[in-house]
């Protein structure tokens, strides 16, 4: 058995990492390649050249820089309010609190094209529209959901005592929290911050429609810019998506620790 499940995970890690794979390597070869049939699997010359005509001919690092600041003010926004969220949804006990939790974790999982012209409207009504702000609010709508409902399970397995150790040294309710609670959750913090972070890095549907196509474009809405009517740039396409992918990729060597515990921190009670 135990081989059996080591085939069968090597299999599924292969049909995974394959169009990764695939997309990185074709970054590197050139057109005559890339349009070869029967296709090329690996170049015959590792070439940067479509890096460099992302990097130089394209506003690619633009890109980079809007999707950075959104998905960055997204994740802090999101987090900073779900955190005082949850704590008071696990500490408080109220009538319909059962029914709230229900309806914040439906509100993550409401389809979001449902309401893109309905949250459009709104945005444009404040006057949002084509801006940073308007395309954080967009998205602390789906990610702040999520990192409540996540956080109030998480906060719930804190000892209550801690807490109330603090309130007898004379601690108030916020010091309480900040310097008892949150060092705590910092694990169960991470991973929902990383979980933020990339919905909002890799959303397309939002950053199309709140910021259009001017230069505030995000990554997502960026790449689509290498689709012509046609013709579709596959290889600078491709050397744009493997950079796209590299924040990401670094985000999880550094937190991977944090990110285990948060997710299976409090899955057993002390």
């Amino acid at each position: 058995m135990p081989i059996l499940s080591y085939v069968v995970a090597g299999c599924l890690s292969i049909f995974a990492l394959f169009p990764l794979a695939w997309m990185t390597l074709s970054s590197l070869k050139t057109y005559n390649e890339i349009y070869h049939f029967p296709p090329i699997y690996w170049p015959t010359s590792f070439s940067l050249s479509f890096y460099e005509k992302v990097l130089t001919t394209t506003p690619f690092l633009s890109f980079l820089w809007n999707s950075f600041v959104v998905s960055g003010l997204s994740t802090i926004v999101s987090v900073a309010f779900a955190a005082m969220a949850a704590w008071s949804l696990a500490r408080t006990r109220f009538r319909g609190r059962k029914l709230l939790m229900r309806g914040i974790l439906l509100a993550y999982l409401f389809p979001q094209i449902l309401i893109v012209i309905p949250l459009f409207k709104m945005i444009s009504g404040l006057g949002l529209a084509n801006t940073y702000s308007g395309l954080v609010l967009a998205y602390v709508t789906f990610t702040f959901p999520f990192s409540t409902w996540m956080l109030t399970a998480y906060f719930e397995k804190i000892p209550y005592e801690i807490e109330e150790a603090g309130r007898v040294d004379g601690a108030s309710n916020w010091t309480v929290f900040f310097r008892l609670v949150l060092p705590l959750a910092a694990p169960g913090i991470v991973t929902v911050a990383i979980f933020a972070f990339i919905n909002a890095w890799n959303e397309f549907l939002y950053g199309l429609i709140i910021l259009g196509g001017g230069a505030k474009r995000t990554l997502p809405v960026g790449l689509y810019s290498f689709v012509g009517g046609e013709f579709a740039q596959w290889g600078e396409m491709m050397a744009a998506t493997s950079m796209t992918m590299l924040p990401t990729l670094i985000l999880f060597l550094f937190v991977q620790g944090r990110l285990a515990g948060g997710l299976t921190a409090g899955a057993v009670r002390g």
